[in-house]
């Protein structure tokens, strides 16, 4: 029995079986863990719209008692909109990553009446320029559109923006028209939402080893 014992342990077979499961297990955990790295990385900007809602609901009928100015301009439909921006990447954004120093250009599609508020997320983060945009959409009688830019700046990593603006006009999409950064990833989602850590990505991964078959992960 002894020598039975120790010819099997011994043979290249049993050898051979055990190196062909340590290098599924290895590709295997190398192979999430590549995925895990291409979803999180070094430099990668999150920008969402938090809020997009009406400052009031016009009364049904004659609403001409109930007017909204800002200056002398009279606003037919204002809007607050929440703006968010945030470097959720392993790296700090610089200025000088900002091609041609280009501004990011979001197009709110309504030209933008006033911006009401700029907050940073840990509280005095230095805070980059914002300038509202606006031009004349042709064939339209006048009706403008326009927009945020974000001037060059160090954004630094875990910093979050928040741009709360007044627009006059009904609920559109907001667009980024023009995002000069290089070797940084735009996602148009709050950070997290989309990612899964290394855990998640091994949780359902089944390695098959002639007619054996290995769950790995929880």
């Amino acid at each position: 029995m002894e020598k039975l014992a120790g010819e099997w342990w011994e043979s290249g077979s049993w050898w051979q079986f055990a190196i062909t499961i340590l290098a599924g297990l290895v590709g295997c955990v190398l192979g999430a863990w590549a995925a895990f790295r291409s979803s999180n990385p070094k430099r990668k900007i999150n920008w969402w719209i938090r809020s997009n809602t009406p400052l009031f609901n016009r009364p049904a009928g004659d609403g001409a008692l109930l007017n909204v100015t800002l200056g002398s301009v009279r606003l037919t439909s204002p809007r607050i909109v929440e703006l968010v921006i945030s470097n959720s990447g392993r790296r700090d954004v610089t200025a000088e990553m900002f091609h041609g120093a280009e501004p990011i250009k979001f197009d709110f599609d309504h030209a933008v009446a006033a911006v009401l508020d700029v907050a940073s997320d840990p509280e005095g983060t230095l805070l980059p320029q914002i300038e509202t945009w606006q031009e004349l959409i042709p064939a339209t009688g006048g009706q403008h559109r326009g927009g945020l830019l974000i001037k060059p700046a160090l954004l630094r990593r875990g910093e979050t923006i928040t741009v709360t603006v007044l627009i006059d006009g009904e609920k559109k999409q907001v667009r980024c028209v023009q995002f000069p950064l290089i070797d940084v990833e735009q996602t148009t989602s709050r950070p997290g939402t989309l990612s899964r850590d290394v855990s998640d990505v091994l949780q359902d991964t089944i390695l098959h080893v002639g007619p054996i078959r290995i769950r790995v992960g929880r």
